[in-house]
């Protein structure tokens, strides 16, 4: 009985993680920066530089947060998109 209870308890605390929207779920945002003309070349262009998402802090996943603000746990399910407070 144990160790169902333990992962009965770890479902209702792991919350439920879905893609990042700002970055698609790849940890990095990538941009275009302007390089101007310079001693070294006659020409400017656009360079594409990556650094990590801020909104995923690089992971790739947010979790799914219900309309209150609270995490989405696997206690309810893996298609559900309200916490256990607000479904009861």
């Amino acid at each position: 009985m144990g160790k169902i209870k333990n992962m009965l308890i770890g479902m209702q605390e792991t919350p439920i993680m879905d893609p990042c929207s700002n970055c698609d779920g790849l940890g990095q945002v990538f941009y275009e920066v302007v390089r101007p003309q310079g001693f070294g070349r006659d020409v400017g262009y656009l360079d594409e530089v990556q650094e990590p998402c801020i909104e995923c802090s690089g992971d790739g996943e947010m979790p799914r947060l219900c309309d209150c603000g609270e995490e989405v746990t696997l206690g309810m399910g893996h298609d559900v998109y309200i916490c256990e407070e607000c479904a009861r």
